[in-house]
């Protein structure tokens, strides 16, 4: 068997038939519009924790209830009973560093139990031999992203505030010599690099980059621009310049042997589409807090141990579903939203535009304040010093 095949059948195995089944229903669901679904989340990310040991600079932040700045294990553990025997897979990275959450091991060790597709991005400074070792002894984190934003120090080190260049690639180099050396399959590595003005140039210096030190696939996501970053720095106002890269790029990454994945260029979005995120798709909290898509960071709809279920398929998830394509959506960033106008508008690739949009009118009890990074960053982190 060819092994392109091969990988394919052990990629179909990590996964409870299960799940395969309600992703289907799902998104038949999703497509007709059914606003009280029988089916339950294909995909969860859940916040682990809020802390992070970088400073990026494009780093969106919103705030947490007092002290809920690092999940519960136990509440990670009630999760996975109800949930992850139907979901096909979890994305841990949203709101901090996971490799920073004491029990990491053991969330995914859980995950792997109830066969849910994993996968988690990091920073790759924390990645050292012990973490490295216990991701190729475990094989139960099956893709592990590092978030790379330039080909040269200086410019992954200015984005990036507090990593080191070196260690980065060191750590991800060891764990592709150790994982290449027991001949094991996981976990898969890749590097998401945001792109945007500043760093644009040296995307299609990242592939030769990746090749040398183990790394297969690129995956290119532009920058959301919020707090105080320029919007000039978004490649919405610079067509051309993502044109040329994006060209290049491409030819670049099959010299080298890489997997690349851009985003569709501003101006060629024109594809009408249906957003399914209410169907497929569930963000947890540290706090246990429910969302309904990533532009929601603001508006939480309830809490995990106030019943799933009953949130899911309660009367703001089902207002959220029937006015997803309207003029006056219930969540009224909708109307502004990438997931139903592409990336040719601006409000696609500016979180700073439509600030009153990404609050529900009448669960203000429900919504969270907006916090400049540099005040979460020192919030967590005395979290993490009063923890331990």
């Amino acid at each position: 068997m060819p092994s392109s095949l091969q990988n394919a059948f052990s990629l179909i195995r990590q996964v409870n038939p299960e799940a395969y089944f309600n992703a289907f229903r799902g998104y038949c669901e999703g497509l007709l519009r059914v606003a009280r679904p029988l089916s339950y989340p294909t995909t969860l990310d859940i916040i682990l924790t809020k802390a992070c040991n970088l400073r990026c600079t494009f780093c969106i932040s919103y705030s947490s209830l007092k002290g809920g700045r690092w999940m519960d294990f136990g509440l990670y553990e009630r999760i996975a009973r109800q949930l992850f025997p139907r979901t096909f897979s979890i994305f841990l990275c949203s709101g901090g560093e996971p490799l920073m959450y004491p029990h990491i091991r053991e969330a995914l060790q859980l995950a792997r139990h109830y066969r849910v597709f994993t996968l988690m991005v990091s920073n790759g400074t924390l990645l050292d031999r012990s973490a490295a070792q216990w991701l190729v002894d475990d094989q139960s984190l099956h893709d592990l992203w590092i978030s790379f934003d330039g080909a040269r120090k200086e410019t992954l080190e200015r984005i990036r505030r507090g990593a080191n260049y070196e260690t980065i690639l060191g750590n991800i180099e060891f764990l592709a010599a150790l994982k290449r050396g027991r001949g094991l399959h996981f976990p898969r590595l890749g590097l998401r690099y945001t792109v945007m003005r500043s760093n644009a140039g040296e995307l299609p210096e990242i592939f030769p980059l990746c090749a040398r030190h183990g790394l297969t696939r690129v995956k290119v996501k532009y920058l959301n621009v919020t707090n105080d970053l320029e919007a000039g720095e978004s490649l919405f106002h610079h067509r051309r310049l993502a044109v040329e890269v994006f060209t290049e790029a491409r030819r670049r990454a099959q010299e080298w042997g890489i997997q690349l994945q851009l985003p569709t260029l501003p101006g060629q979005d024109n594809r009408p589409r249906k957003c399914l995120d209410p169907w497929r798709f569930c963000q947890i909290d540290t706090d246990g807090s429910i969302r309904f898509c990533y532009p929601a960071w603001r508006q939480r709809l309830g809490f995990f141990d106030d019943g799933f279920d009953s949130i899911w398929r309660g009367e703001d998830y089902q207002k959220i579903r029937r006015t997803l394509d309207s003029d006056s959506p219930y969540f009224p960033y909708c109307q502004y939203c990438h997931a139903r106008l592409g990336v040719n508008c601006e409000s696609s690739h500016n979180k700073n535009l439509h600030d009153d949009a990404y609050v529900i009118s009448g669960l203000e009890d429900l919504q969270i304040p907006f916090n400049q990074r540099s005040e979460e960053n020192l919030a967590s982190g005395r979290d993490r010093q009063a923890s331990t």
